[in-house]
């Protein structure tokens, strides 16, 4: 039970694929917590309590969502709070947390956008879910000018996954701006060799940034003695 989804999806894009997945393993998810506690009911009593749960938290979910969409911010930090206390084990959670970031950034309120994507970062199940959380923090971070900050998200090396382009064209950018023109240079070149298919890139992007760097001379140079003079 794989929860997948990819980074450059949108917020209701990556909302449909956590329906989809909950709607054909939620009641595994909320099984595994009842026989965890001493399998309380038969198997056909916790699948049916199962289902109803994974329904509430999606109701949960879209009641966030429409939140969001109508720019009540606050209801929908307080209707996340009920999301996490009630249905922790959801994966609609690290969703809900995902499209309040965004709101929080379109006010510019990076501060509250940092805290809700680092808890995707710290708490999620989902390793897709982290990395998207991870690279979404290190650029509200480069946004902020917190170049350091953005970095350490980031990491120095690039995970070997299917976010390695993703990673190394963040770094790219974060280098570009602590003015580490050879290592931004790098990274960018990595982002394109990472993704050959422009998959998960804007490729056209990247290798316009790369140009903008100009192109190293690697050509050895090569001391030239001056000519003899004639004798006379």
């Amino acid at each position: 039970m794989i929860f997948r989804v990819d980074e450059n999806l949108t917020d209701e894009q990556q909302a449909q694929i956590a329906r989809n997945w909950f709607r054909e393993n939620g009641s595994f998810v909320f099984g595994g917590i009842l026989l965890a506690v001493g399998g309380l009911f038969g198997w056909n009593q916790w699948q049916d309590y199962a289902i109803v749960q994974a329904e509430r938290a999606s109701a949960l979910y879209e009641e966030i969502a429409l939140a969001v969409r109508s720019g009540r911010v606050s209801q929908a930090d307080e209707l996340l709070f009920d999301l996490d206390r009630e249905y922790a084990s959801s994966p609609y959670i690290d969703q809900a947390r995902l499209i309040i970031a965004k709101s929080y950034m379109e006010r510019n309120d990076f501060e509250a956008a940092a805290g809700q994507l680092a808890a995707i970062v710290a708490s999620s199940e989902y390793d897709e879910m982290r990395h998207i959380a991870k690279l979404r923090l290190a650029r509200v971070r480069l946004q902020q000018r917190r170049l350091d900050d953005a970095l350490e998200v980031i990491g120095e090396l690039t995970p070997e996954s299917a976010f390695a382009a993703q990673y190394a064209n963040v770094r790219g950018d974060i280098f570009y701006a602590m003015e580490r023109v050879d290592e931004a240079r790098t990274a960018y070149q990595l982002a394109l060799v990472s993704d050959p298919q422009s998959s998960v890139i804007d490729r056209v992007f990247v290798q316009a940034k790369l140009d903008s760097l100009g192109v190293v001379d690697s050509t050895p140079s090569v001391a030239i003695e001056p000519a003899p003079e004639p004798a006379e």
